[in-house]
């Protein structure tokens, strides 16, 4: 262990995880303790990655969370969800502007849920053939759907984040209030971002 670790009275890895995991701790005092850690991961060097490496055990538990809710939309087992789950919140934390940070475990795992559930929704919606988005078009509009093809490839390429949007809601079956939390907006921002996308999917099919 560290010395700023250990000034907070932890014998190893293993006692800090169990205080960390332990519900009847105060969260306060975890928190003060996930901070020196986030602080420790953002720096260089050894200590760096060992923070690191402490920062996702001890986030165990809520990775598992996000692992459940993400699973029916990830299409791969849970072995390679778990990798992307690891790498994420590993980004995540890497990234952190620590003096941004106050709530340490909330932060990493709400930005690790959105972000995951962003790139799942993207890979899901690049998946599925131009027929089959096609076909969905055509349940959205009729006027959409006559240019399947050349409709699908230039929402891809050209809708950008509104692409992502409209996959998520019209592709995966997600309502728009769901897509709207995954992607960090409104409910009524994405009601307007879909509207306007179906709307630019018609003036590119006239």
């Amino acid at each position: 262990m560290t010395s700023d670790v250990a000034t907070a009275g932890f014998r190893d890895p293993g006692h800090l995880c169990g205080w960390l995991h332990d519900r009847r701790e105060a969260p306060d005092a975890k928190n003060t303790v996930l901070r020196v850690l986030l602080a420790m991961a953002t720096g260089e060097g050894p200590r760096s990655t060992l923070a690191v490496e402490l920062l996702i055990l001890a986030l165990w538990p809520g990775l598992t969370t996000i692992r459940r809710r993400l699973r029916p939309i990830s299409g791969a087992d849970i072995q390679t969800l778990e990798a992307d789950l690891v790498g994420r919140l590993s980004l995540g934390i890497r990234g952190a502007r620590v003096d941004r940070v106050q709530r340490v475990a909330a932060t990493l795992l709400r930005n690790t849920d959105r972000d995951l559930r962003r790139d799942l929704i993207l890979e899901q919606a690049a998946r599925l053939r131009a027929a089959e988005l096609g076909a969905v078009a055509h349940g959205l509009e009729a006027s959409v759907a006559q240019e399947d093809d050349r409709l699908v490839a230039r929402m891809m390429m050209t809708l950008g984040e509104d692409g992502a949007l409209l996959a998520a809601v019209h592709l995966c079956g997600w309502s728009q209030k769901d897509a709207a939390e995954c992607l960090g907006i409104s409910h009524d921002a994405a009601r307007k971002r879909c509207q306007r996308a179906i709307a630019r999917l018609k003036t590119m099919s006239g």
